[in-house]
């Protein structure tokens, strides 16, 4: 029997196979839940938690219901996706949570921990870069012509896994270069091979990965980013990225104002609200006369 990478996947929703819009594909872990992966303790208690143990990060969630909700006045209702490297005994814990945050969503991607034991390959458990491309991939196959937005956090390497996915996809580098890509970062020779074959598996044309949005759990110094090139986008918090989905009109005002709402009156440590508008604006997340609009003064 032909061995894949061990996930599991959930899928509500059949887009027309020559579907080309936008798909929103978010991890969870650290970027919409604070989830502790940090460390093995960490890692050991997430599947004992309940749904009223699950925290958002401030501010994700109603960024979370502007993307479905979409930019104009009519619902879009836009494909919107998961990835958890949280296994799928939790599916229930995550629709629970998701369902009390009013977060509408298509289908989730977990990491099956008991498919990756019964395979012998417990290193997989706190593997992520292999994890998110093989996810990633499996997922493309469904929605081939489909330009994505990602969305991720600066603990789990998501920007590594993000942007060599997005290469990959594109062909912007060739089996070799991706082979040593992929084994610099630590993935193994056997999810070296699930990964080509995933990827094999996807006929040209192919849609594009349009934009990697990071979110600097870490506070990582964004500058550090730049390497990835403009596809990529360094936020602190669900203001700073309600802030750049707007400027490319991604969602609309209502949303910008309710996710920095949400980050002011938390205790998150992105919670000064005008600092992380100034930081948008030398960073060029969003123009001045864009941001005039949203009248954050009144926040």
């Amino acid at each position: 029997m032909k061995k894949s990478y061990p996930l599991s996947m959930s899928d509500e929703r059949t887009l027309p196979q020559d579907f080309a819009g936008w798909v929103y594909v978010w991890d969870i872990d650290k970027t919409y839940l604070a989830t502790a992966f940090s460390s093995l303790r960490g890692l050991l208690r997430v599947p004992l938690e309940f749904a009223v143990d699950k925290r958002a990060i401030p501010g994700m969630p109603e960024v979370l219901r502007g993307l479905r909700r979409g930019p104009g006045p009519e619902f879009l209702c836009a494909p919107l996706y998961f990835v958890s490297a949280s296994p799928p005994q939790l599916r229930g814990v995550v629709a629970q949570k998701m369902l009390l945050d009013g977060v509408e969503f298509d289908g989730i991607i977990f990491k099956d921990w008991l498919g990756t034991l019964l395979q012998l390959s417990p290193y997989r458990l706190r593997e992520q870069v292999g994890f998110k491309l093989a996810a990633l991939l499996h997922g493309r196959r469904r929605r081939r012509h489909a330009r994505e937005a990602l969305f991720g956090d600066d603990v789990e390497r998501d920007v590594e896994a993000f942007d060599l996915y997005a290469r990959m996809l594109s062909g912007e580098i060739g089996a070799g270069e991706a082979e040593a890509e992929m084994k610099r970062h630590g993935v193994r020779r056997a999810d070296r091979r699930f990964v080509r074959a995933a990827l094999d598996e996807i006929p040209s044309p192919r849609g594009t990965v349009e934009r990697i949005y990071i979110h600097l759990e870490r506070d990582t110094p964004p500058e550090r980013y730049a390497r990835f090139g403009p596809r990529v986008r360094a936020v602190r918090g669900a203001c700073q990225l309600a802030l750049a989905l707007f400027a490319e009109s991604r969602v609309d005002g209502e949303c910008v104002r309710a996710a920095c709402r949400a980050v002011r009156q938390s205790r998150h440590r992105y919670n000064d609200v005008p600092r992380l508008v100034e930081d948008a604006l030398a960073r060029g997340l969003i123009e001045r006369d864009r941001l005039a609009a949203l009248e954050l003064d009144r926040v």
